[in-house]
Parts: structure tokens; C-alpha cells; sequence
């Protein structure tokens, strides 16, 4: 049955589905499979193709663009289509919040209206065409095909976004899932009772592909580890939606005895990065994406150091999302991957700038800091999950949730890891532990291990993440 269902749903409903669309997925995945192994001349010089025209038709179509870039021509763009990108302003959420109408251009190709999960709390509305849209199809599933994941087959999914949830319960979706075999589980719905539930599904009809937000597959693992239980082996085991920190693929691998593929990308510009089968970084998906690291004044990172990545869709005429501002903090690498192909590599993803900790000198500091200190530092099986939240510049509470059987965080854990912190900050802290029954995921079903709500309110009032807080000394005077 599962192989006649697989055979039913790649070779009559996808072409049904995809044809009624009028998105020809199929052909362009067949194109992204051959373009894969080019070499990073051709791979750039296509690019730049695209490049031109995606920015000739913003400073020519698009009412936002014809206002913010007015020193560069067609011509400009043609000779030079690098230079030209480096010339256009940093796309900012607040921008597509504000500027909806003026960002968008009817091209006749399916304008179709798209809404994020607001994981910051601020949901964003925004455009999305077919053509767009057949991209962002067909190289997910090349994504999946570096996994080893064919169409069709089994797949398991913690997710937790309403929306797709709500989506689900339509007998349109209910068809698709029940023969493309998709199952979606519930990430909001991670309590003992319901974990134990979770293991049983996957224990009665094990998938191929065992997928969903890291952090809520790594704690699954943790659960399944410490309660001593059985789970099936996977193909695979997917991972994205939040920072994959290698002790979390140490335990995830452990645990279901399966390799790990992390990937990157946003519901704004789809997915823009994942993992090959070697594992040396997530490949930045360059017939689609082009990616940019960047300090806080908007000038790039060296390769190498960590800076904030900004993402260019290639492909979306109707809304074009260039040099759009993700939140998400990055490292390129310098390494070229010998799985042979030429795309860029991510060495990591590190997280949101807007989830950083600020320091008092504007300083950012990365969850990295967090996750080695109770996963690695001071991992004492006490802590079920926890939360740091920076409530002032100088004031930060630690939220924990213990393990059942736990008597407690030692204080000579707490000490520690609070002096660590202090350490970190570079400046005086009060630093305050509160342990609580359980930490509920963000709307969009994420678990973020650091929430900084001076930067949110530094994002909010449409300052850089990172820029120093009001009396504090600006990076820039100090070094005069």
C-alpha cells in the first residue's frame, strides 16, 4: 500500500495539482537537480542574470524602490548588477508593515497574500506569486533530496503554527496528506502525556522522515533518553525553525540513531540554505537566494565572523524581497564542500540579532551562550528547558522548568552560571533564576532559549539590533 500510494500521489495528483496551479514544479525541480553541479562561474553568472532583472524591474515597477533608489538606472544595473545590489536599501519588516501597497507590483502571475506565524509577536502580511512559488517548491524538495528524502515518502512533522494546523482539517489537505503519507503533530502539545503519545505514533508506523523545530525534536530526544524508551530509526531526522547547537545533534543522533540535516529559511523568502550529506554547512541555494552577511551599520562581515543575514529572493516579481533584514544572525564559510557543488556555505546559523543579548556597550551576545551553559556547562539532568530573558540592560531572569524527579538547581549552579553571564555581559548584571512548571513555545510554536526585550524595543522603535542603548557609550566614540 504505502508504495502504490507514493506512485498514485508523484505521478497522478502532484501533476493534477501543479498543472491547476499553472506552477510547473516538476520541470523546474528537473532544472535545480542539473544546475546543482555547475560550476561557481556558471553558478554566478546566472545569478547575475537574475539579479538584473529582479532590480531593473524594482527601480522601474515597484512605487517603493522608484522612491528609495533614484541614483541607479537600468543601465547601471545591466553593467554592473553586484554593485547595483550593494546600492539598494536594507528591506525592514517594519518596511513591509508600513509600505505593503508600495512594495508590490501586479504582475498577473497569481498574487497570492501570505501571513508569518509573528514569533515576535508581530505578524507580517505580504505577496507571494506562482513563479515564486514554484521556485521555493521545487528546491525544498531538492533540499530533500540531499537527505535522501524522495517524494511520497513517509514523513513525520512537530510543527506549531495555527495556521498550518487549521489547514490540516480541510478535506482538500486531509487528501493530499493521507496519500503524499504526511502527519502533522502538535509542537505546542509537548507535556509528558503528550511525548509519550508522540512515541507511540512513531513506534507504530515508523517514518522515513522525522521532522520539525529543533528544539522540539531535541527535546523529545532528551525525553526518550532520560525516561530510558524505544523509537524507531529514521532515514532522517530534519531539523530547522531555530539553532541547531551541536550538543542537540550529538543527542538527537544518539537518540534516533539517524543523521541530522539542519536547514534555514523564513516564510518571507522560503528556504534558503541546508545541509548536503557531508555536513560542512548549510549550502545557501544560489538559483534562488543570494545571501549577505552584515554588521549593524549595514557594511558586510569577513568571512568567518558572525553577522546578521540578509537574503534576496530571486525569483518574486509581484513583491520583491531585496536585501531583506531576517533577524537571524550568521557565520559564512570560507570552505568550499567536496560534495561538488559551488553554492556558498552558512558554516552556522546562530539565531535572532533580535534575540541577542545587548550588552551596555551595544555589544550583542548570542543563545549559543545559554544552551552550552545548561547543555554543556552545567548539564546536571535537573533542567527540563529553560528561558533567559533580558529585561533591562542590566537586569536579566532566568525562566527553569525542572524535571520532575529534580530537587532542584543546585546554587552552586546557579552561582556559576550567573557568573558566566556577568562575564559574558561585560558589565554589572543582577541576574535572577524563577522556576516554573513548564515554558509555553511563542505563537508560531517556536521555543526561543533567549528573548532580549531591549532589543525587540530598540527593533520596535526602528533601531538596529545592536545599537547602544540610550546613555551607554556608542561603539564609535570609544574608539576615537
Amino acid at each position: 500500500m504505502p508504495n502504490l500510494r507514493k506512485t498514485f500521489a508523484t505521478r497522478v495528483i502532484d501533476p493534477i495539482v501543479w498543472k491547476r496551479k499553472r506552477m510547473p514544479v516538476g520541470a523546474q525541480l528537473k532544472e535545480f537537480r542539473a544546475q546543482q553541479w555547475d560550476d561557481a562561474e556558471t553558478v554566478e553568472r546566472r545569478q547575475a542574470d537574475r539579479l538584473r532583472g529582479l532590480l531593473t524591474h524594482a527601480v522601474t515597477r515597484v512605487p517603493y524602490y522608484r522612491e528609495r533608489v533614484t541614483d541607479l538606472t537600468p543601465a547601471d544595473i545591466e553593467a554592473d548588477p553586484w554593485a547595483s545590489l550593494a546600492a539598494f536599501p536594507i528591506l525592514e519588516k517594519e518596511d513591509v508593515r508600513h509600505r505593503l501597497d508600495d512594495l508590490t507590483c501586479d504582475m498577473g502571475r497569481g498574487k497570492m497574500i501570505e501571513r508569518t506565524g509573528g514569533s515576535t509577536g508581530l505578524p507580517l502580511v505580504f505577496y507571494r506569486d506562482r513563479y515564486s512559488q514554484t521556485a521555493s517548491f521545487a528546491s525544498t524538495q531538492l533540499f530533500y533530496d540531499w537527505a535522501g528524502v524522495g517524494r511520497g515518502e513517509r514523513r513525520v512533522r512537530i510543527w506549531g503554527s495555527p495556521r498550518d494546523f487549521a489547514a490540516q482539517r480541510s478535506p482538500a489537505m486531509r487528501f493530499l496528506n493521507f496519500f503524499h503519507d504526511r502527519t502533522l503533530l502538535d509542537a505546542f502539545a509537548m507535556g509528558e502525556a503528550q511525548m509519550r503519545e508522540y512515541i507511540r505514533f512513531l513506534n507504530r508506523r515508523p517514518p522515513v522522515s522525522f521532522e520539525g523545530y529543533t528544539t522540539a525534536i531535541y527535546n523529545l530526544a532528551e525525553f526518550v533518553d532520560r525516561r530510558g524508551l524505544e523509537v524507531p530509526t529514521p532515514r532522517v531526522v530534519v531539523v530547522g525553525g531555530s539553532t541547531l547547537h551541536p550538543h542537540m545533534r550529538e543527542k538527537i543522533e544518539a537518540v534516533f540513531r539517524a543523521p541530522v540535516f539542519d536547514h534555514y529559511g523564513s516564510h518571507e523568502v522560503g528556504v534558503t540554505a541546508a545541509e548536503c550529506d557531508r555536513h560542512n554547512g548549510l549550502h545557501v541555494f544560489g538559483e534562488t537566494s543570494f545571501a549577505e552577511l552584515v554588521d549593524r551599520n549595514g557594511r558586510p562581515t569577513p568571512v568567518g565572523e558572525l553577522g546578521e543575514l540578509v537574503v534576496t529572493q530571486l525569483w518574486e516579481y509581484t513583491m520583491p524581497f531585496i536585501r531583506y533584514r531576517t533577524g537571524d544572525q550568521a557565520v559564512m564559510s570560507g570552505r568550499a564542500c567536496d560534495c561538488g557543488r559551488a553554492y556558498p556555505l552558512l558554516d552556522h546559523v546562530a539565531g535572532r540579532s533580535n534575540d541577542c543579548f545587548v550588552r551596555a556597550d551595544g555589544g550583542l551576545v548570542v543563545p549559543e551562550i545559554m544552551t552550552r551553559l545548561f547543555g554543556l556547562v552545567y548539564n546536571t539532568g535537573d533542567v527540563r528547558s529553560f528561558q533567559a530573558i533580558q529585561e533591562s540592560i542590566d537586569g536579566i531572569t532566568i525562566r527553569v522548568a525542572l524535571e520532575p524527579a529534580s530537587d532542584g538547581l543546585p546554587q552552586e549552579v546557579q552561582e556559576g552560571i550567573a557568573s558566566r553571564i556577568r562575564e559574558t555581559m561585560g558589565a554589572p548584571c543582577e541576574i535572577g533564576f524563577e522556576f516554573v512548571d513548564e515554558i509555553e513555545p511563542s505563537p508560531s510554536g517556536k521555543h526561543f532559549y533567549l528573548i532580549s526585550k531591549v532589543a525587540r524595543e530598540a527593533a520596535s522603535a526602528g533601531a538596529a539590533p545592536g545599537a547602544a542603548p540610550p546613555g551607554s557609550a556608542s561603539p564609535e566614540r570609544e574608539e576615537r
